[in-house]
């Protein structure tokens, strides 16, 4: 499907919402298991898949790290130390974009939203920053059309980043 770009890459949100959930949902999902080792092997997944047919630009770093970001965030607070479960993923190519959808079994969301983007570098000082704390700024600040949902006991993620440069 394509759609007429917007400023900053801004299609309208309803219609990229839609087209990422159909893109991802055509694709069979990647299972892994809900631990550091899990996060890793998804990361090495995605650059095997994506990596050789990308400029070196940078533009995968970052979707990998949102994608390392929103991981690590379910194995942290989704699942606990002594109940892990498996993360379903599921990564297109859609042009310029990498569509991103993401779902686990483990705790929903406070509030059943997602967490603002509270902090920036000017407002830590490293001494003091407790652990984390920069997940959702980084997730906020290079990933689109965010949408979180709860469909019983499962939370679904999905997203868009960029391949290139917007323009």
């Amino acid at each position: 499907m394509t759609l007429s770009r917007a400023p900053h890459g801004e299609a309208p949100r309803a219609a990229r919402n839609a087209s990422s959930r159909r893109t991802a949902e055509s694709q069979p999902p990647l299972m892994v298991e809900a631990t550091p080792l899990g996060v890793r092997a998804a990361l090495l997944e995605m650059r095997a898949r994506f990596g050789p047919s990308m400029p070196f630009d940078g533009s995968l770093g970052m979707a990998e790290t949102v994608l390392a970001e929103v991981l690590n965030n379910i194995v942290e607070h989704a699942y606990s130390k002594d109940r892990r479960g498996p993360i379903e993923l599921r990564l297109v190519r859609d042009g310029v974009w990498l569509r991103v959808d993401v779902r686990d079994y483990g705790r929903p969301m406070p509030d059943g939203s997602l967490p603002e983007a509270e902090r920036t570098g000017a407002d830590i000082q490293a001494e003091t920053a407790p652990e984390g704390g920069f997940g959702w700024f980084l997730i906020r600040a290079f990933a689109r059309d965010l949408d979180y949902s709860r469909n019983g006991q499962q939370n679904r993620l999905t997203f868009s980043v960029p391949l290139k440069e917007e323009g």
